[in-house]
């Protein structure tokens, strides 16, 4: 279906973002009325269903990159958009143009509006999201698609995909415990609803009450499994430039993300290319051992323990719930050994802000409390501020971006003009990362 009306892209963004005031409703029932509209595009394409609850990024980074230089045409949708509204979609690791973005959005808009006549109720910002996905992957001829869920997995609006070539379910923990269950157990048996009958599914090893949830499903569904376990991963540091990853018959592969965390999410991709190049690819397509080389080196991801700055050093990272926040202290104390870290932090008030800071204050000397500008979600800087106090001698609240930016770049000069060696970890919410790498590279850059 092509929209009469086609949006500039100005209008494609406005017409997205008014959609987010609808809030989030789990559930397949707008999303597949949405997509019938459409023509099911969806139905065109093959995937790679990504879940879970940290390092689906990266883990879809390392598939998508590793497939394109097998030979494939590879659509990448993520989410959160991690550097603006067109961040969530990607081809062959080129983001998708003002153009085409605006072309998608105006065909979804119709639908969606065809809907609405129809039954009285839109789409949420994500079923939108997603919708404009699948249209712009079909349209661009994708041999295939490595998407990755919103949230949860069995009511999330990617779950309508009905070509799966593999499921993968990376670290799960808690978060969203309001949609998605209180237990790791409730938790992961709503993530594992992506598995499919007869799909190949490649799960991190999280524990017993997950993997006991995914072997259910598997069972259910004749799907075979593959665990990543844990102490099969070996891993060589090369801060800043990355690190060495083995996995099984996987040796020496380097990887340009910085982090520990990222050894996992890159076995993980290992081991689902080596699962599916066997599968009926297209013509042309050849997962070989140069091309899975060559792809998890040339993959990039940001705010994974993310170097933005070597004078002095910067590190953004995403981590903003509890499991993710234990990954990147890791980073710290294997990375940053002998520097005196000055944390820069900001949080959404709905997540586990209270667990990240216990867990990473014992690795920083100071922290510097701020957040997110206009966005509802935010916690006040002043609060986080007094959460942070109970864990950390040294708390700073900057109600401004700008102000914790300025702050922690004159901290880093000041220890280093004593002779001391400072580290600037800015992390949380990856809606304030991005403003906050702006500031800094433009104030480093003067």
């Amino acid at each position: 279906m092509i929209s009469d009306d086609v949006f500039d892209y100005g209008r494609a963004c406005d017409y997205i973002e008014d959609a987010a005031k609808f809030g989030s409703r789990p559930g397949l029932e707008r999303i597949r009325a949405l997509c019938a509209i459409l023509g099911d595009p969806q139905d065109m394409l093959s995937f790679i269903h990504v879940a879970g609850t940290n390092g689906k990024g990266s883990t879809s980074c390392f598939i998508g990159s590793i497939l394109a230089e097998g030979g494939l045409k590879v659509g990448m949708y993520n989410s959160p958009a991690l550097c603006g509204i067109r961040d969530h979609y990607r081809i062959n690791g080129r983001l998708i143009s003002e153009k085409d973005y605006a072309a998608c959005v105006s065909t979804v808009a119709a639908a969606n509006e065809e809907m609405i006549k129809d039954t009285g109720d839109g789409a949420t910002q994500f079923e939108l999201e997603t919708a404009v996905a699948f249209v712009y992957f079909q349209k661009s001829g994708c041999d295939l698609a490595v998407v990755e869920c919103g949230m949860g997995g069995k009511d999330d609006a990617t779950n309508i995909i009905r070509k799966k070539i593999s499921c993968v379910i990376t670290s799960v923990s808690y978060d969203h415990m309001q949609y998605l269950g209180n237990t790791l157990s409730e938790i992961a048996t709503v993530k594992a609803g992506i598995i499919t009958d007869d799909c190949p599914v490649i799960a991190a090893d999280s524990g017993k009450e997950v993997r006991d949830a995914i072997e259910k499903r598997c069972g259910i569904t004749g799907s075979p499994l593959h665990i990543v376990k844990k102490d099969a991963i070996h891993r060589r540091d090369m801060f800043p430039q990355g690190q060495s990853v083995t996995y099984e018959e996987f040796h020496d592969h380097i990887i340009g993300l910085n982090g520990a965390f990222q050894a996992e999410n890159a076995a993980l991709a290992l081991r689902t290319v080596s699962v599916i190049r066997d599968k009926d690819l297209p013509e042309g397509c050849r997962i070989d051992a140069k091309a899975i080389r060559s792809g998890l080196k040339k993959a990039r991801w940001p705010y994974r323990f993310e170097p933005i700055s070597a004078d002095p050093l910067i590190i953004v990272d995403g981590a903003h719930n509890a499991d993710a926040a234990q990954k990147l202290r890791i980073s710290m104390d294997e990375c940053l050994a002998g520097y005196e870290v000055i944390l820069v932090l900001g949080v959404f008030a709905d997540k586990e802000y209270e667990k990240v800071i216990k867990c990473l204050a014992g690795g920083a000397v100071m922290i510097i409390a701020t957040q997110t500008p206009d966005n509802e979600r935010a916690l006040p800087a002043s609060e986080l501020a007094a959460c942070a106090r109970r864990y950390c001698e040294d708390v700073r609240e900057c109600k401004s971006m700008d102000d914790a930016a300025a702050f922690a770049l004159q901290e880093a000069q000041d220890r280093k003009a004593s002779g001391i060696l400072p580290a600037v970890v800015a992390c949380g919410s990856l809606s304030y990362l991005d403003l906050f790498k702006d500031i800094v590279l433009k104030a480093v850059n003067l």
